[in-house]
């Protein structure tokens, strides 16, 4: 099936070509390829339209008229040819345009395509349910994730999820796996946000590259209109079974992933660890979901430790020091608190370093884990230092807020004004709900909290 570049490539080889040509009359050998009107209407319709531009929407031919939009679905095999005046009709050809001194016919060995036609100020319905471009400005990972963040489908078929992004077939799908390394059966609920860009980066570079070489030339497609493709040429895994990687030497393999043949290679397209950020609010209860974690064997890490460990190291104290212009030796837990509660220009500062150095030692973790299927990360402020973007799935633990205060007052004798102050500088309770992927509610028994715990190692895994 022709997929965006070959689209892309068709249209655009119609516009070079046909340009503004008035439609003088249309011939109809095959009724059922016209799909929303009646093929007398759509004959009269379209004659003396002249063509004024040339537009594709995902895997659709868009034709703006005088005064209609005609929409073209080639679907497997569906073509264009441009021929000489009173050419002879082929059998597979279903539709004749005749122009002022052309003729475009449309060829379908198997009728499976299809023709649109709207007034002007129609909705055009048969575009409803497209999704995004993928050179559209305004689409990101932030959006793809929270778009995907409830989905189990496998990233290789959602990547063919025409109401996710539009345009991307098995081939591209294939080779946009490759291109960003990505295990084409990971869920796509456990693509991070960064991820998805990374994604989103590849797509886009293997369809311009596509789209330059005048897409691929594989089987029944070919653009009919004097343009061969040349991207099979480029390909990195599709159709090259038992061949050698070129980037590791590896055997490309082969598999079905929902009926799709699916190629990869499986040291560049290793399959990575499932990263989950555990966050909420101070006396959600995080710290009995990341225990009964450990239990269960899964490896666990808390950001709050490891700054702990951070502020031991010599270095740590003596670059923190620079930069806040003071002894070393006052450089402990109790003064940084008063710092960044009192200075906003010195609390930045402290932060940013370490932050990043924080967020250093976890990727140097989950690196030393890589074999592992789930890893599991505590990180009390996740939304508000925006690390959510670098997790496969942002797990909160919710509570009722008067049970994380009788928590908070009774475990670490806190009164309400240091509870009130420390609650009001984090996100509301209802904000790391609403930022979240998945909820674990803690208002009840452990019990009920454990059976959640299980039912989500269970939908990520």
């Amino acid at each position: 099936m022709p997929e965006l570049p070959e689209v892309e490539t068709v249209v655009r080889t119609l516009e070079k070509q046909l340009g503004n040509r008035k439609i003088k009359k249309v011939e109809v050998y095959w009724n059922n390829i016209i799909a929303n009107v009646e093929p007398t209407d759509f004959k009269l319709s379209l004659k003396n339209q002249t063509i004024e531009k040339y537009d594709r929407r995902g895997k659709f031919l868009v034709f703006t008229l005088t005064d209609y939009i005609l929409v073209s679905h080639l679907r497997m095999e569906g073509k264009f040819f441009i021929h000489p005046k009173k050419t002879k009709k082929d059998k597979h050809t279903h539709i004749i345009f005749e122009l002022e001194d052309l003729e475009l016919h449309y060829n379908d060995v198997r009728k499976f395509g299809k023709f649109y036609l709207y007034q002007k100020q129609e909705n055009l319905s048969c575009l409803d349910k497209i999704g995004f471009e993928p050179f559209d400005e305004n689409l990101n990972g932030r959006i793809l994730k929270q778009l995907t963040k409830k989905d189990r489908m496998y990233i290789k078929t959602k990547l063919l999820d025409q109401s996710l992004i539009a345009g991307i077939g098995n081939i591209y799908a294939n080779e946009i796996c490759f291109k960003c390394g990505l295990d084409p059966l990971r869920r796509s609920c456990c693509l991070s946000e960064r991820k998805w860009d990374e994604v989103l980066k590849a797509t886009r570079e293997v369809l311009v590259q596509a789209i330059q070489q005048g897409g691929t030339t594989i089987r029944s497609y070919t653009s009919s209109l004097g343009v061969s493709g040349l991207f099979q040429q480029s390909l990195m895994v599709h159709s090259r079974e038992n061949e050698a990687c070129y980037c590791c030497g590896s055997k490309i393999l082969k598999k079905k992933v929902n009926g799709r043949g699916t190629y990869y290679c499986p040291i560049c397209q290793k399959p990575e660890p499932i990263v989950v950020a555990i966050t909420g609010c101070m006396g959600s209860g995080k710290s009995e979901v990341i225990d009964y974690l450990t239990q269960k064997g899964y490896k666990t890490v808390s950001s709050d430790n490891i700054n702990a460990q951070l502020l031991k190291q010599n270095q740590t104290i003596l670059d923190l020091a620079d930069i806040l212009k003071c002894n070393p030796d006052k450089i402990n837990k109790k003064f940084l608190s008063k710092i960044i509660f009192s200075n906003q220009e010195s609390k930045e500062k402290v932060e940013k370093y370490l932050h990043q150095k924080i967020y250093q030692e976890i990727e140097k973790w989950i690196y030393e884990n890589e074999s592992e299927k789930l890893l599991f990360v505590e990180v009390p402020l996740l939304y508000e230092v925006n690390w959510n973007k670098y997790f496969d799935c942002n797990v909160t633990v919710n509570s009722k807020i008067d049970l994380i205060y009788k928590r908070l007052l009774q475990n670490r004798n806190m009164s309400e004004k240091e509870i009130n102050a420390r609650l009001k500088s984090q996100f509301s309770p209802e904000k790391k709900v609403e930022l979240a992927d998945y909820v674990l509610e803690n208002s009840s028994t452990l019990k009920k909290l454990f059976a959640s715990i299980d039912s989500l190692i269970k939908r990520l895994i």
